[in-house]
């Protein structure tokens, strides 16, 4: 199969292309901020707890929004047309990627549970967690698909443009996404492996989209991604640790080392099946 994701419809790198970026951060922070506020405003119990992660979360909307305006107005495409470039939605490559990630994620824990059995403690009450994960769940993948509907929509098809455009792509979405999560106070707590945690995440996502052609399964990924940060287990320092989720274990302190070479395993077994996938289909 062609490796064609982010030719067509072109978003040319230039000036257009970097003020529209301009444009989509300002609506979307901008959006943040003043719902946040407002919310928070009218509605009290929004300020804490749960209700003010689900407010958060709703923040998302502002993002697409952006998007959506820059795409349309600024480059004249039709959405569907960015998102799917032409082809139906891919569920079943969004089932699959989001599948196999959550039991991967499953199995690096369970390392991590049999490597540390002292750092983890059993948290599991089954109503208040399916209650707070039905409320929750659509709200991620809202999140999940605004984030790579910038990343590894927006700026991989304004990157893709250039000369080596894949690895630019890749690259520099990468490196945004990395200094954008990875540069936050609780990250920057575990020294250098917050921000490379972030950015070799980035990474595999680029490389995820390149080989699958489209935005179906790093969406996939990043949903299983943040519903097992949500759900299956917390840990100690946590910027959501008090916002009321409800998950199966609980870890006292995050092991960030452990958890950044537990995902560079999970990245370097992806990397090196395409890698026999493509030299077999040469054959």
């Amino acid at each position: 199969m062609e490796k064609n994701y982010g030719l067509q419809p072109p978003i040319p790198f230039g000036f257009k292309s970097l003020a529209g970026f301009i444009v989509i951060f300002i609506i979307w922070q901008g959006g943040a901020l003043l719902g946040l506020n407002l919310t928070n405003a009218l509605i009290p119990a929004t300020r804490s707890g749960l209700p003010s992660l689900i407010t958060l979360y709703l923040s998302f909307f502002f993002l697409i929004l952006g998007v959506y305006i820059v795409i349309r107005y600024f480059f004249k495409i039709r959405f569907r047309a960015f998102l799917f470039e032409g082809k139906r939605p891919d569920y079943r490559t969004f089932a699959k990627y989001f599948s196999l990630y959550v039991m991967a994620l499953i199995l690096y824990i369970l390392v991590d549970i049999a490597v540390h059995p002292q750092a983890f403690t059993l948290h599991f009450n089954p109503l208040p967690w399916l209650g707070v994960l039905l409320v929750t769940a659509p709200l991620i993948l809202i999140q999940s698909a605004a984030e790579e509907i910038l990343f590894r929509g927006y700026m991989y098809r304004m990157f893709r443009s250039l000369r080596g455009g894949v690895f630019w792509s890749i690259f520099l979405t990468s490196l945004t996404f990395a200094l954008i999560h990875g540069l936050n106070p609780e990250m920057l707590n575990y020294g250098i492996f917050g921000p490379l945690y972030y950015l070799q995440g980035a990474f595999f996502l680029g490389i995820v989209a390149y080989y699958t052609n489209g935005l179906a399964a790093p969406i996939g990924i990043h949903f299983a991604t943040n519903i097992f940060n949500t759900s299956i287990w917390g840990y100690g320092s946590s910027a959501l640790d008090n916002m009321g989720l409800q998950s199966i274990v609980y870890r006292h302190t995050l092991d960030m080392r452990f958890a950044f070479f537990g995902i560079f395993a999970i990245v370097i077994s992806y990397s090196a099946f395409q890698f026999f996938k493509q030299k077999r289909n040469r054959l």
